[in-house]
This record gives C-alpha cells, structure tokens and sequence, in this order.
C-alpha cells in the first residue's frame, strides 16, 4: 500500500504525463485535446467518481487522445497504489475490481478516491506545465 508523500505522487504524474505526451509526437491539437481532458480529471473524478471515470475510459473508444489520459490516470494510480498488481486499476477486470466489495471495501473505495483525487489534482498542475499554452502571435498591420 502507499506511504503517503506528495513528491512520489508528484514524481509520477510527471513521469507518466511526459510519456503521454510524447505520444502524440508534437500534434498541437492532439495536445490541446490531452490538456483539456487531463484538467478535467478531478472534476469528473469529484463529481461522479472513480467507477463512473473507469467506465468513460471504454466509452471514448473513437476519442482515442481523450481515452489515452483517462488509461494513463489509472496506469498511475494503479503503480502508485497497487505496485505489485498494477492491472488490478488498469487492466482488463479494472471495472470489475472498482465495483465489487470483495475487491475493494467501502472503506478502501473511499481511500482510493481520496489518492485519486490528489493524483488527479498533480495532473493539472503538471498539465499547465508540460502542455503550454501558445503565445500569441503579433501581426501588427502596418
């Protein structure tokens, strides 16, 4: 189990999100795409949890810049929290473990979210960071 300290959380949301990044080689509106969903990770996360986040995983199959950060999210949480069973967040019976009590107790679920929670907060603040906005050009007309 996890040993809370933010600079191992922080360490690889950086690390995870600058492999993400990588993939999609330099596509400006790929890019834009990724940050968008990566800043919108702890609302969803919040609002409707970690359950309902994992189920929109699947449903962004034709999103696949959408679908790749909320695979990286749980890849993360996954090694963070489970280093020795990182499918069980991010592999094939993910949904599955997520929903079932004999997986994962109330107590553990709520646990779980609150990390979640955290890890999805550095996933902002490193998105502000590592997807830069674009500096407007000046054209003044003369």
């Amino acid at each position: 189990m996890l040993t809370y300290d933010s600079r191992s959380i922080s360490a690889k949301v950086y690390e995870k999100l600058s492999q993400l990044k990588q993939t999609v080689n330099g596509d400006k509106d790929a890019q834009k795409e990724q940050k968008t969903q990566i800043v919108e990770l702890y609302t969803y996360a919040a609002t409707w949890g970690l359950l309902r986040l994992k189920a929109e995983e699947y449903a962004l199959e034709n999103k696949p810049n959408k679908q790749s950060v909320i695979k990286c999210f749980f890849e993360t949480l996954g090694e963070l929290i489970y280093p020795d069973n990182t499918d069980f967040l991010g592999g094939a019976n993910a949904l599955q473990n997520l929903s079932s009590q004999q997986q994962l107790g109330s107590s553990a679920y709520l646990g779980l979210t609150g990390i979640a929670l955290q890890v999805a907060r550095e996933f902002a603040f490193w998105a502000e960071a590592l997807y830069p906005k674009e500096k407007p050009t000046n054209n003044p007309e003369s």
